[in-house]
């Protein structure tokens, strides 16, 4: 499908983290360009950054390898809205047909993805994403915050060359590059057109953080982000200077 796209001017780049089940034999029939990385090397956020080092474009697509683009304007849907320069990222719909993933849908249900166009600009605070057991904290919506689906979206390499993913997080790297987007002031879209048939199986697993109702992602996602605020009351803001200026 995706060699299938009405947008033609495009590369593909897979990093593959030690895959045994026969998807590189797959992917060698095509044009693209393998990186593989050992599998202890392996989180979300340090295989996109390795793949968007080697990317030329100035669009850079993230798309999972269980997500599957629904139809040939996808490509063309998900990266229209750059048009505008205050977008700094896209991602589109997530669609589950015959999806054995609930933990999935209870992230993206159907009232999150729906059937129009949604830009999202917010304006975090300091509490903005704080969620500590069955707390949460700040004023600012946190769907506005924090809404990008990573399986399927875009962001402009020119601001990732700036600050990539953030490889200290073990999950929610896409919620968090949101929020940076947010605290730059630049705006997400939410394109319903750009949908793609995600589907993967989610292990119901108890552990400590399970107990405690704050998974350890959560605790670290919220680490990071105080770590930011903690700067800033510092006056030592970080991404001061990406801020997004109109031209």
């Amino acid at each position: 499908m995706i060699f299938k796209q009405t947008f033609k001017d495009f590369e593909v780049i897979i990093v593959d983290s030690g895959s045994t089940d026969g998807a590189l034999e797959v992917m060698e029939k095509y044009p693209v360009k393998i990186v593989k990385i050992p599998p202890d090397h392996f989180n979300y956020s340090r295989a996109f950054n390795i793949g968007a080092k080697e990317a030329k474009g100035e669009i850079l697509v993230r798309l999972s390898g269980d997500c599957v683009p629904a139809e040939k304007n996808w490509l063309k849907s998900l990266i229209e809205p750059f048009n505008e320069s205050k977008i700094g990222a896209t991602f589109g719909k997530y669609l589950y047909p015959n999806s054995p993933g609930e933990g999935l849908k209870k992230f993206w249900p159907k009232e999150r993805i729906p059937d129009r166009i949604i830009i999202y600009s917010a304006k975090p605070g300091p509490l903005s994403g704080i969620k500590i057991g069955i707390l949460e904290f700040g004023k600012t919506r946190n769907i506005d915050v924090f809404a990008l689906a990573g399986g399927n979206c875009a962001l402009r390499k020119s601001i990732w060359e700036k600050r990539p993913f953030n490889e200290n997080l073990i999950a929610a790297e896409d919620a968090e590059y949101a929020w940076f987007l947010h605290i730059i002031n630049y705006d997400i879209t939410y394109q319903p057109t750009a949908g793609v048939y995600h589907s993967h199986r989610n292990k119901l697993r108890q552990s400590f953080w399970d107990f405690i109702k704050t998974p350890l992602w959560q605790i670290i996602f919220n680490l990071e982000i105080i770590k930011y605020w903690l700067k800033r009351l510092l006056f030592l803001d970080p991404y001061r200077k990406f801020n997004y200026e109109a031209h």
